[in-house]
């Protein structure tokens, strides 16, 4: 705490402010009518503001030159101009209203879509990298919504009393196969893609478009930038590592390039955790996009990346424990938009791991893991009247695992090796119907096939959205079907795939930049694998129901915002081994989060201050009756970051967790010893300067 004390006071009274240029005016609609509360900003800057309730804006930029302005409200076009600073007079924004009918909207309930893609929910990079406690990692920051479980042993989504592997991701609609990193046991991972790669995020708690599948709870679509037309490079350095890339601009499209090395050993030197490292952890990432349009109505995308994890340390049986991890990503999208209004999609994408271990379960031992996916995917839709519009597509899901394990050279018994290769061939269509600007109604369905146990899986589902001024009410029904895990699969390939029935009802209120909104689901699984006499099976069955609440207030003062989010769920299961239909250890019945961000605009800085709070989770304590018998105690973490623009082009970003030095405990070993990370803090603390080009942020990340 003191460290981080001193680096607060840093942030403070360090930076170099260069010359102010006032930029004034006022927001009106096309009536002339002042708009209060849109957003004002330069555009890839940290400076901005909003405007008054008289449509008043003013604010001091410290850029020079053309800029870009722009202007975002809900139900509105995004305007957005050429600034030449500094500005000789003030400055009328109009506003031109979309046309806002559920065809845009679609569908509300248990669906955040954060920027790009939606009017309703929006939360770019810098609203996720600045939220307190994410240390700019993608899937910490969402995980504060409603509908996400504490789960920070994991790292990982797990939502309305889901695994974590129940919630998938999609780059550009393409699947990802490992979207996490891979770390030690008890160490949180993280997202292995930069915030600042995605302009649109949707983050679905169930009943998601069937486009998208093997998610029983949710599913994360991410999608990346259309067009970067600035020229930017930029270095970083930070606490864990540094790195180092940039975007070339061209013609018809543009280039990026991302290096980032993490070695956490001179971390470990000055905040020392309880493992004994041999090998402190580290990570090789690169990545690269490039993005060109052929014609005035296609594009096309390419990502490629590519990581290197490796660690050593020495385990509690006193062995020492290593693991070196290659992971491959390739992502390629077409889109065409024909003159007859017809909308075209393709994608390819492939995902490999290569994962080795030593030590895995005793000295000497080795564990060898591959894993791949190809995936490809054609899409179309089309309005074809103001009342209906169809989407269809078709995809293949194509996969192989293979795990070898060798004892060591002393073992009585050889080693173990399993492997299986197989598909996921699946037709989806939605149609959905407009009968009014205020009542929309889509039916869907997928016909998915599964090579490895030769079955038919269909999955309907029926949502609609009624809007009434201000509030718009939700409900969707529908199926979801998930294959087990490999390593039950490998054993038993006849396995059918685990179900999912999703029902929620959900309202939505906006208004004056406040947004509430409330939503019940019931989730019933059916065919869970089950492990009876050391074989799976498809017994287990199980449920899940809950509410979730969401408030955020961006509009009581200037320059600050609040959000809460407040998740109750009640879930049983009988899976894996359990003996009988309980809680499982992962699900705690209360989540509650609350996030603040202000921005100091005085001081060029964005401050966020998280908190999270969860009620004790089950486990089973063998000294006593029953199953799952016993309950950790609650989970509490404050979360705190510091963003601080030191000159037109240097940020300095700041970040602590758990500042309170709470002992949070997740679960507890069979002889009562508790199970909890390895560090009770993290601080970080990073410099991003950028060489060349106009940004501020986005430095090193496309």
């Amino acid at each position: 705490m003191k460290c981080f004390g001193y680096v607060f006071l840093f942030l403070v009274f360090t930076g170099y402010l260069p010359a102010q240029n006032a930029i004034r005016g006022i927001v009106v609609d096309e009536s002339s009518q002042p708009l209060a509360y849109a957003n004002v900003f330069i555009k890839e800057t940290l400076e901005g503001t909003s405007s008054d309730e008289g449509g008043m804006f003013s604010f001091t930029s410290s850029a020079s030159g053309a800029v870009t302005l722009s202007v975002m409200m809900l139900g509105y076009e995004t305007h957005s101009q050429t600034l030449q600073l500094p500005a000789s007079s003030s400055l009328t924004i109009r506003m031109r209203q979309i046309n806002v009918s559920l065809g845009d909207v679609e569908i509300v309930a248990s669906s955040y879509q954060l920027n790009g893609s939606s009017q309703w929910e929006k939360m770019n990079a810098v609203d996720l990298v600045t939220t307190g406690g994410s240390v700019g990692d993608l899937y910490k920051s969402i995980a504060t919504l409603p509908g996400a479980q504490v789960n920070a042993e994991s790292g990982k989504l797990f939502i309305r009393g889901g695994e974590g592997r129940e919630t998938q991701t999609y780059i550009d609609n393409m699947h990802v196969l490992n979207p996490y990193t891979t770390t030690s046991e008890n160490e949180p991972v993280r997202g292995r893609y930069s915030p600042f790669m995605f302009e649109g995020m949707n983050f679905s708690l169930g009943g998601y478009d069937p486009e998208y599948s093997q998610g029983l709870s949710g599913v994360l679509p991410l999608s990346t930038k259309d067009e970067s037309p600035v020229n930017k490079y930029g270095v970083n350095v930070s606490s864990v590592g540094g790195g180092g890339g940039g975007t070339k601009a061209f013609a018809r499209g543009s280039a990026s390039i991302n290096l980032d090395y993490q070695n956490l050993g001179p971390y470990y030197n000055v905040f020392p955790n309880r493992y004994h490292w041999i090998n402190p952890y580290q990570q090789l990432s690169a990545g690269t996009q490039v993005r060109f349009e052929p014609t005035r109505k296609s594009l096309v995308k390419l990502y490629a990346g590519y990581d290197h994890t490796r660690f050593k340390q020495r385990t509690g049986g006193n062995y020492p424990f290593s693991l070196h991890e290659n992971n491959y990503y390739l992502n390629t999208t077409w889109r065409n938009e024909s003159g007859k209004g017809y909308n075209f999609f393709g994608g390819m994408a492939f995902s490999f791991r290569n994962q080795q271990v030593n030590g895995a379960m005793q000295a000497d031992d080795k564990a060898d893991l591959k894993e791949g996916e190809v995936h490809v995917k054609a899409r179309m839709n089309k309005r074809f009247t103001s009342l209906f519009k169809l989407q269809a597509g078709v995809e293949s899901m194509i996969r192989f695992f293979d795990t070898q394990y060798k004892q060591p050279s002393s073992a009585a018994e050889p080693g173990r090796a399993g492997n299986i290769s197989h598909a996921v061939n699946a037709l989806f269509a939605t149609g959905s119907f407009y009968f009014s600007d205020k009542f929309n109604l889509a039916l869907s369905s997928r016909a998915e096939y599964t090579t490895i146990n030769k079955a038919w899986n269909y999955t309907p589902r029926l949502a609609f959205t009624y809007g009434l001024n201000d509030c718009y009410l939700s409900a969707i029904a529908g199926r979801y079907t998930q294959l087990t895990d490999n390593e039950y699969m490998v054993r038993q390939a006849g396995l059918p795939a685990e179900s999912c029935q999703h029902y929620i009802i959900g309202g939505y209120h906006q208004k004056n930049n406040r947004v509430c909104r409330i939503e019940a689901y019931y989730k019933a699984y059916d065919k869970l694998t089950c492990i009876e006499n050391g074989l799976p099976n498809a017994s287990g069955d199980g449920y899940s129901k809950g509410i979730d609440a969401f408030f955020n207030d961006a509009g009581l003062i200037d320059n600050f915002e609040y959000r809460l989010s407040y998740s109750f769920n009640d879930s049983k299961r009988k899976y894996r081994d359990y003996p009988v239909k309980d809680t499982p250890q992962f699900a705690s019945r209360h989540n509650l989060s609350f996030s603040v961000k202000y921005n100091l605009s005085a001081l060029k800085s964005i401050a966020g201050i998280t908190n999270r709070y969860a009620s004790g989770r089950p486990w089973h304590n063998p000294a006593k009756e029953g199953f799952m018998n016993a309950r950790t105690p609650h989970y509490n973490s404050l979360d705190i970051s510091w963003t601080f623009l030191a000159a037109k082009k240097l940020i300095v970003f700041a970040s602590a967790s758990n500042v309170l030095g709470r002992k949070n405990v997740y679960n507890y070993t069979s002889s009562g010893i508790p199970m909890t990370t390895a560090s009770w803090s993290f601080f970080f603390i990073g410099v991003f300067i950028t060489l060349g080009g106009n940004t501020a942020y986005d430095v090193s990340n496309f």
